[in-house]
């Protein structure tokens, strides 16, 4: 008998991705009704399945490890999924990081009150030496696998659900 979260392989495993993307976008958004810390762990939890995709793609033998390392060399977005992910799995980062001391700060938008009516906290990353708003940052990736999909003839990008 196959276990569920063996069914559908490396496909199922991007529909999960994209699970803990929204959910991880979701509680972002809503900050601060959110309490800070769901909504980080929800998002590390993000990368650490969006990095884990790499893996699944190679070992459910759907492309070759040269070929999906060299369409991800082509997103400079990899390098902070691939930091994010094993900080977030290993503590300290051994192997070649971008930027083993990445940082996330919550910051208030003083202006949302008066633009939006409501009080909003944004959660940032600060890696390499550029600031990133996470949720976009989290989107974005989760885009540039839809793109790497679709380049590589995996999936139509444009209908994955």
């Amino acid at each position: 008998m196959q276990s569920a979260d063996r069914h559908g392989g490396w496909y199922n495993h991007f529909k999960r991705t994209k699970r803990w993307q929204t959910r991880a976008t979701a509680a972002l958004i809503d900050l601060p009704h959110t309490d800070f810390h769901e909504a980080l762990d929800s998002s590390l939890a993000y990368f650490v399945w969006c990095h884990s995709l790499r893996d699944w793609l190679i070992k459910d033998e759907a492309i070759s490890k040269s070929a999906i390392d060299d369409a991800l060399k082509a997103y400079p977005e990899w390098k902070i999924v691939r930091d994010l992910a094993n900080r977030s799995r290993h503590l300290m980062i051994t192997q070649k990081p971008t930027d083993a001391d990445w940082t996330v700060s919550r910051e208030y938008d003083p202006f949302a009150p008066t633009i939006e009516g409501r009080e909003r906290h944004h959660v940032n990353l600060f890696f390499n030496g550029h600031k990133y708003r996470l949720a976009d940052l989290i989107i974005k990736t989760c885009d540039m696998w839809g793109k790497v999909l679709d380049d590589s003839s995996l999936i139509d990008a444009g209908r994955v659900s």
